[in-house]
């Protein structure tokens, strides 16, 4: 998409318009690295104990349900919600233009949702801001996310995309309320993962698991032995109606079956304890607590529980940062409009925003 990518062109690399001693964008010793828990360490641990070892990447945790639905929950809310400048509890007449707008090929309300997808994940985003003179007094013109997989930070500590430094000033760095599920929450998601794939091979094998036990004096050729086996296998997955053979040399040993409640309580224990990591309600993905118990609620109650004990967590740090004096004015601050997603009776039209 070119004008996205001359946006980062010209604000993020700081192409056409670099000034004769440019100073870069670096880190403050307060905020600690995206990058400074890394995978590597745990890596090379597994190889000297001999323990499999397997990073989790966004598209792993994304074929977990549970996961996939905290995701799209957080990003489904907050995504459509606008930006408002506020000084004190009096909303500004005079609105900061980049809220409503991004003077690129993506809208507001996606830069937003891959916002809170990059904090859900990775627990960092990074936003590039183009300035200049602006009649609301924030000095900038333009915001645009930068994609995290070309964004970094140096072993200097200076913010990088595509392996060039940001020029200071036009690098917005969100932190996010956690260190990213993928980090603090690789362990459950693993977990849940695993789980998936058990029952994914419990229903590819609906049948219990059995032992062909050899009981001739002489040995079995192997090709016989990989062909009965293949047979049985197939029969087991329904073809042929599901029949087998034995004869008096082949004993059909039944050694177990799949734990329905692995299957199923295991399950939905793992749907909680996403919910618990990613910091929303279990009943908002679908899951029941241990001894919870069901009860009516309106949808008002119910937007107002996500609201308090799990979306406000990610708007909260979101809004924090870009209260910040180089985002909008000394003084003022930004916060999401939640009228529309307290309103039982939303607007047909949506909420008015800016092209």
């Amino acid at each position: 998409m070119a004008t996205l990518r001359n946006l980062w062109d010209t604000v993020v690399m700081g192409r056409g318009s670099l000034a004769e001693s440019p100073t870069f964008s670096k880190l403050t010793p307060q905020v600690g690295s995206p990058w400074t828990a890394s995978d590597l360490s745990a890596i090379v641990w597994a190889d000297v104990t001999g323990s499999g070892f397997q990073p989790v990447t966004r598209s792993m945790a994304m074929a977990v349900p549970a996961v996939a639905k905290a995701r799209h929950l957080l990003c489904g809310v907050i995504g459509p919600l606008p930006l408002l400048s506020f000084t004190g509890a009096t909303q500004d007449l005079t609105q900061p233009g980049w809220m409503q707008r991004t003077d690129g090929d993506l809208s507001p309300f996606h830069r937003m949702v891959w916002t809170v997808d990059d904090l859900f994940h990775y627990g960092w985003s990074l936003w590039a801001a183009k300035r200049g003179a602006t009649s609301d007094g924030s000095g900038v013109l333009a915001m645009a996310r930068v994609p995290y997989e070309r964004w970094t930070v140096d072993s200097e500590g200076f913010i990088t995309v595509d392996g060039q430094r940001v020029l200071d000033g036009q690098a917005v760095l969100i932190p996010g309320p956690h260190g990213g599920i993928l980090n603090d929450g690789s362990t459950i998601v693993r977990l849940a993962a695993d789980n998936l794939q058990a029952a994914a091979n419990a229903a590819r094998n609906p049948n219990p698991n059995v032992d062909l036990h050899y009981t001739g004096d002489e040995p079995l050729d192997d090709d016989v032995r990989d062909s009965l086996i293949q047979v049985w296998s197939d029969a087991r997955r329904g073809l042929n109606g599901g029949v087998g053979f034995t004869n008096k040399l082949v004993e059909a040993r039944v050694l177990g079956s799949h734990l329905d409640k692995l299957l199923i309580e295991g399950r939905n224990a793992d749907a909680v304890d996403i919910a618990r990591q990613a910091g929303v309600t279990a009943s908002s993905l679908d899951a029941t607590a241990s001894g919870a118990s069901l009860e009516y609620v309106t949808a008002e109650t119910r937007n107002q529980e996500l609201l308090d004990y799990g979306v406000k967590f990610y708007m909260d740090a979101i809004t924090a940062r870009l209260s910040q004096d180089d985002c909008v004015p000394r003084g003022h601050r930004t916060a999401f409009d939640l009228t529309e997603f307290t309103t039982l009776t939303p607007t047909p039209t949506g909420a008015p925003t800016s092209d």
